[in-house]
């Protein structure tokens, strides 16, 4: 199954390695760097690395097209899943199956740095248009990107 975005034609991936840290840009209230792209895996999957300030929260939301993993690599996250919570630290991977609603918010007196990962590939493509505000993130998740926003995390 190819998410919205991806083309046929990419399903053959070739051998690639980032040895830098690469450029940082705004997107979705974060500081992000793509390691691996679409284009780049032939579909799949997706690499980011992210710089999430203090008291950054993503919205409670269900991904119906991709798997979602975490890994926590400076500072610590605040998992959400259904009707559970955990503290995640540096070395812990969150996952999250599509279909299951889920969240995190930054813990603590810093910023934390995570490895975000999507399978299959596409989900770059939200990531790379800069989405600014949680009203513009909604209407484009639930239109292009089969994510649906339920709302903010509980506390």
């Amino acid at each position: 199954m190819l998410n919205r975005g991806m083309k046929a034609g990419l399903l053959q991936a070739k051998p690639y390695l980032v040895r830098e840290e690469g450029e940082r840009f705004q997107s979705l209230g974060v500081l992000v760097s793509v390691k691996a792209s679409t284009e780049q895996t032939g579909g799949g999957f997706n690499l980011f690395d992210v710089i999430c300030p203090i008291d950054f929260a993503t919205p409670l939301h269900i991904h119906y097209a991709e798997d979602v993993a975490v890994f926590v690599i400076e500072g610590a996250i605040k998992c959400f899943w259904g009707d559970e919570k955990e503290r995640a630290g540096i070395g812990s991977l969150f996952f999250q199956p599509r279909g299951t609603p889920h969240g995190f918010r930054v813990e603590g007196d810093g910023p934390a740095r995570i490895l975000y990962m999507t399978v299959p590939a596409g989900f770059d493509q939200l990531v790379l248009q800069g989405v600014s505000s949680t009203r513009n993130l909604k209407l484009t998740a639930v239109a292009r990107h089969k994510i649906e926003i339920l709302g903010p995390l509980p506390e």
